[in-house]
């Protein structure tokens, strides 16, 4: 015999076999005490610790543990949630099963004809599809057979295709998407292509380790069918405002070529070093100029003529700033062929600014440096040292005119002069003086959205003398002067003009002119007059965004020839179309014209564009080409690059929240290449 208890209201509760409370609503509740269930029936809601299940309706088997909902279920576990048509879930274990069930995780989405809710942190799925396209049906999904979801980390699934709009595009054995929005250590997605340079592919085969919360380190590497092997590794870390920087290293020996090749960069800011000192550093070794671009896919990178790398350290003691510098430069004779410099090493001494007798500011400043360089056939090393001062006044006389005399005073010391003499000393000294003064005058000027202009005119001369002290036999150092004689007047004169512009009366400068030159006592005669005329201010309305000039030149007083480059830069922007236009033209016939910008003809699609063109020859000399189609979910991009005859383009459609996920032109083979 069957025993039913069918009660119509809304809510109870009973105990389970771990004696926690499971508690329980529905429109009508049927207790079936012959086979130790509760039957929740028109809109049932069950809560047990940290789980919540709404559906049409439930089962709940008390001696077994186990809930099963019908309908429309959704069952909620923290922040995690899965809908579904059926389920069943086992209390005790706390595992579920979902039929037709789907699921949010992460920036995506998951569904599958069977969800298993392992435990936690893990989600089985079978006849699985990913997608994080909130459309329905989605633009795009992954589908696998069989999936399994780290909750907070990553999707794994054997086998796996893409599709989009309903077709099957891709496939590959197996595959993992990340889906964590936290920083976890664990592989990352790899490309797999080929292309006439690499032949077929594995490139970003990585492994990522989070050290800490401050600290991470890749582990990569590219299989190349042409080229072999290249490991990469990229180390970042944050621990402002002790250290702050990362380090990225590659190499390759080229199986066609038979060269090395490498790549080591890097740099550092620390502002709390050891003893009280700050550290800083940036690096770069490679192997040859155009390393890099050898191996770049989406960007053109011009060759580089210079690499730079300087380490630093300094500390205050007592005042005074001591700091210590590592310089190299290279510079490529060609691809292969270089000129090395280095200042190996440089250290500084400089002392505070003082004040002598309430009127002369100085400071004392010591220097010392190895300079070393080598080429390919010959190798020089110079060393020197030197004390630097240079005590400045300046004072106003009468109210009339500012007078700033100066007095720079340099002791140096080499370790062997041109000549081969060793351990020699110099002193040198030059003299100069300046006095320059303001003069003011305001117009009552009301025209054109001006209210007010004030004129500002400061008229200076200057007298500069440097004795001949014939130093041609030292060699030359960074650092340390070089004291050539001089005996010259100079002369100049600067005026702004400043205006009260708009309703809003804001202060602006619309013009500044500057006029210079000298004359040369020794030679009796005046230098080429220098001008510059500077017109930042935009007179036009919207869309015009800016519009200045400037114009730079010389006169020579005797010949009166003349030369002068005039420049404008000119911005055009409004909601759909943008355009900076930069030109340049220097007497003799050199112009040329640089813009860039971006057009948006829709809401989807997005063109940018920037370009050299040489008014001589008549044809661009570089430009670039980028196109943007946004595909709700997902992003086309192509761009091309070109400079002389180097060019480059790329083309990739990518996963907006997964941008890892792109196929690309490698994935195309050999046609676009």
């Amino acid at each position: 015999m069957i025993f039913f208890l069918c009660l119509e209201f809304l809510q109870d509760t009973t105990l389970s076999d771990t004696a926690d409370i499971v508690q329980y609503e529905a429109h009508r509740i049927i207790y079936d005490l012959e086979k130790s269930r509760i039957v929740l029936k028109d809109s049932s809601y069950i809560t047990y610790k940290d789980i919540t299940l709404y559906s049409d309706s439930a089962y709940y088997y008390i001696d077994d543990n186990i809930l099963e909902a019908f309908g429309r279920c959704d069952l909620r576990q923290m922040n995690d949630s899965i809908k579904g048509n059926h389920l069943k879930y086992n209390i005790e274990n706390r595992k579920a099963r979902m039929m037709d069930g789907k699921t949010q995780i992460e920036k995506g989405f998951m569904k599958g004809r069977e969800i298993y809710w392992v435990d936690e942190q893990t989600v089985n799925a079978y006849a699985g599809q990913y997608t994080t396209c909130s459309d329905s049906p989605p633009h795009y999904y992954f589908y696998s057979p069989r999936m399994k979801i780290y909750l907070g980390d990553m999707v794994i699934a054997r086998p796996l295709v893409l599709y989009i709009q309903g077709l099957p595009v891709l496939a590959a054995p197996f595959w993992f998407v990340p889906i964590s929005s936290k920083r976890k250590s664990g592989l990352l997605p790899f490309r797999v292509g080929n292309s006439r340079a690499y032949g077929s592919y594995i490139r970003d085969f990585a492994y990522y380790i989070v050290i800490s919360d401050y600290a991470d380190v890749t582990i990569q590497l590219d299989a190349m069918e042409k080229k072999g092997i290249m490991p990469r590794l990229e180390a970042v870390w944050d621990f402002a405002p002790f250290t702050k920087g990362q380090v990225y290293t590659s190499y390759i020996k080229e199986m066609d070529t038979k060269r090395e090749r490498y790549s080591i960069e890097g740099r550092n800011n620390s502002e709390h070093f050891l003893f009280g000192s700050s550290f800083n550093f940036d690096i770069k070794y490679v192997s040859d100029n155009n390393y890099q671009q050898s191996y770049a896919e989406t960007t053109l990178l011009w060759l580089e003529k210079e690499i730079t790398s300087q380490a630093t350290i300094s500390r205050d003691i007592a005042g005074f700033k001591n700091t210590v510098v590592y310089e190299r430069r290279q510079e490529f004779v060609d691809t292969i062929s270089s000129t090395i410099r280095e200042k190996a090493p440089s250290y500084t001494l400089s002392a505070p600014s003082r004040t002598l007798f309430s009127l002369i500011s100085y400071s004392l400043a010591g220097h010392f440096v190895r300079d070393h360089s080598r080429t390919q056939t010959d190798t020089s090393d110079v060393v020197g040292a030197n004390l630097h001062t240079s005590p400045t006044m300046q004072q106003n006389v009468l109210d009339l005119f500012t007078l700033s005399p100066k007095l720079d005073l340099d002791l140096a010391g080499y370790r062997e002069d041109t000549a081969g003499n060793k351990n020699q000393l110099r002193f040198g000294y030059s003299f100069s003086a300046t006095a320059s003064t303001n003069l003011y005058r305001l117009f009552n000027v009301e025209l054109l959205g001006l209210h007010g202009v004030l004129h500002k005119v400061t008229p200076r001369m200057s007298y500069t003398y440097t004795p001949d002290f014939n130093f041609g036999r030292f060699p030359l150092v960074a650092g340390i002067p070089q004291y050539s004689k001089r005996n010259s007047v100079g002369f100049g004169v600067d005026q702004e003009f400043e205006a009260k512009i708009g309703e809003k009366r804001e202060k602006k400068r619309i013009a500044r002119i500057s006029v210079n030159g000298s004359y040369n006592l020794i030679t009796d005669s005046l230098s080429s007059v220098g001008f510059n005329v500077d017109l930042p201010y935009n007179p036009f309305p919207k869309p015009i965004a800016n519009f200045s000039t400037q114009l730079d030149g010389s006169i020579n007083p005797y010949t009166r020839d003349y030369d002068y480059n005039i420049s404008n830069t000119t911005t055009i922007k409004n909601d759909f179309f943008s355009l900076s236009l930069n030109q340049s033209y220097t007497r003799g016939g050199i112009y040329q014209i640089w813009f860039s910008g971006d057009i948006q003809p829709t809401r989807n699609w997005k063109i940018s564009y920037a370009a050299r063109y040489d008014w001589e020859t008549k044809k661009l000399v570089d430009y670039s080409f980028g196109l943007n189609r946004d595909l709700h979910c997902w992003e086309a991009i192509f761009s091309f690059n070109q400079l002389g005859d180097n060019w480059r383009y790329d083309f990739k459609i990518r996963i907006k929240e997964i941008p890892e996920v792109a196929i690309g032109r490698g994935l195309l083979g050999y046609i676009l290449e």
